[in-house]
């Protein structure tokens, strides 16, 4: 019995982990650097809208998966080195936490630590918080096409949809501009109070906007927060025209009280999801923006929201380590499990990719799925006096046996600042260097070295673009 109590304890022990992935049944300041002597071109493509990725992380899951893919080897096609590197909304953890009377904490809110890009294929944009615009660059050269400066910093790439870029800056103002040209075609102010603050010795809003703007359809969401003893302002208007009809079915304004709202908007068919950073996310109805609670206890501001509807967060509040990864359950709000080890996380399908204890692993979420639910039989059976004791053994020795053969694969990594999946490429942005994995057996398939921490990752027309702390965007193509 003392054994079966081990096993059983065991077992327990690996169902907490598991069940994580469980399915649930001006000027401008930079400049180009183009590789001249190296003939690059595109690989082919196919998918998903194939030569696009336009959104922060690829979806409005913020999923950071396309099923477009990349030929390797790799070559540097051109580079955008900014003269400033990004000068991030919060450099690091405060001292204290005067509001709730913290201290001791870590940093939640570094949803900003390079340019993340979006493309359609033809043309890539950044926002820069080093000179206050969205840059529009040529994808083939790296050369500017345009720049819109705005009167503050832009700390999250442009949503482009409808032909427009759409995108949000400390100044207070949501904008949408013409793709082409980078022209204004409607700007909103999120509060009607045009306080102003000091930050990176600029001027800010009171209520800036850093949750970027998420496009949906006819809508157009974002919001504008900053401190939880000032107002929040939710809003939802039209795309098109940047007008609110409130009341109606896709527009809304919300204020809202003791909510800090900072990191990108998260969208599933009929929910929205605020990150806060140093709390737990928020969930408001999409179509009139009616508050739905808090999510678990996840929180930071890595999110993405899987296709079962699990939402991966970082950790729950500021004094929690910060190598950790949190899953919620968004039909019940609540809690489902936590994984220390690792800040990222890929989920396609059955499929899910980590890092952690020094190694990249990939687990099949159906079969550990089904090994939880037979483990559980088990123990239910034990109780329930179905099976004796001794009959249990050797289940539930089988059923963790299971779990470990859930796990397809591991190779030897380091914790990766970003993810993403391209096709069969799993491609992680480290400290100095991006590689790519076989997503099937964890295959090297390239690397490349390079200066800086590469935080940002995407794909569009067959190239890998790669941003780090720096300021720096690399462009690597197919050679041909």
């Amino acid at each position: 019995m003392n054994l079966l109590r081990q096993t059983m304890k065991q077992a327990s022990k690996l169902l907490v982990v598991s069940c994580l992935f469980g399915l649930v049944s001006g000027v401008s300041i930079g400049v180009v650097v183009a590789q001249s002597d190296v003939e690059t071109g595109g690989a082919a493509v196919v998918g998903d809208s194939a030569s696009e990725w336009k959104t922060y992380r690829h979806d409005n899951r913020r999923s950071g998966v396309t099923s477009s893919s990349l030929e390797f080897p790799l070559t540097i096609k051109w580079v955008h080195r900014s003269v400033l590197p990004p000068q991030m909304a919060w450099t690091g953890p405060a001292k204290w936490d005067a509001y709730s009377g913290n201290s001791g904490l870590q940093s939640m809110r570094n949803f900003d630590p390079c340019f993340y890009v979006t493309a359609d294929g033809k043309s890539l944009f950044f926002g820069s918080s080093a000179d206050d615009a969205i840059h529009s660059l040529d994808l083939q050269t790296g050369e500017e096409n345009w720049v819109h400066f705005t009167g503050a910093a832009v700390r999250l790439p442009p949503t482009i949809a409808n032909g427009n870029i759409y995108f949000g800056s400390d100044d207070g103002f949501a904008y949408c501009c013409n793709k082409s040209s980078g022209e204004l075609v409607w700007r909103i102010r999120a509060a009607e109070d045009n306080r102003r603050i000091t930050s990176n010795r600029k001027l800010m809003s009171l209520w800036p906007i850093r949750t970027g703007v998420l496009v949906e359809g006819q809508q157009a969401i974002f919001a504008g927060s900053l401190v939880p003893w000032e107002k929040s302002y939710l809003w939802s208007v039209d795309a098109i025209t940047g007008e609110v009809e409130l009341g109606s079915e896709q527009g809304f304004r919300r204020e809202l009280a003791n909510v800090t709202l900072q990191g990108a908007l998260l969208a599933s068919s009929k929910k929205l999801f605020v990150p806060q950073g140093r709390a737990a996310p928020l969930a408001f109805d999409r179509g009139d923006g009616t508050p739905r609670g808090k999510i678990g206890e996840a929180g930071g501001v890595f999110c993405i929201l899987s296709e079962d509807d699990m939402l991966f967060a970082g950790p729950p509040h500021q004094k929690e380590r910060d190598d950790q990864i949190r899953v919620a359950d968004l039909d019940s709000n609540a809690s489902v499990a936590s994984f220390t080890g690792t800040n990222r996380i890929l989920v396609a399908g059955d499929l899910a990719w980590l890092a952690t204890d020094g190694k990249l692993k990939c687990l099949d979420r159906s079969l550990n799925v089904q090994a939880q639910d037979g483990m559980r039989k088990i123990q239910s059976d034990v109780k329930s006096k179905k099976i004796t004791a001794e009959q249990a053994k050797p289940l539930l020795l089988e059923a963790q046996k299971q779990l470990q053969d859930a796990w397809l694969w591991e190779v030897e990594s380091n914790v990766p600042f970003d993810m993403v999946k391209a096709g069969n490429a799993v491609i992680v942005g480290l400290n100095g260097s991006v590689r790519a994995y076989s997503a099937t057996d964890g295959k090297l398939l390239w690397q490349e070295e390079l200066a800086g921490t590469a935080h940002g990752l995407a794909i569009t027309a067959g190239m890998l673009i790669v941003s780090t702390d720096f300021g720096h965007i690399h462009a690597f193509a197919t050679r041909q």
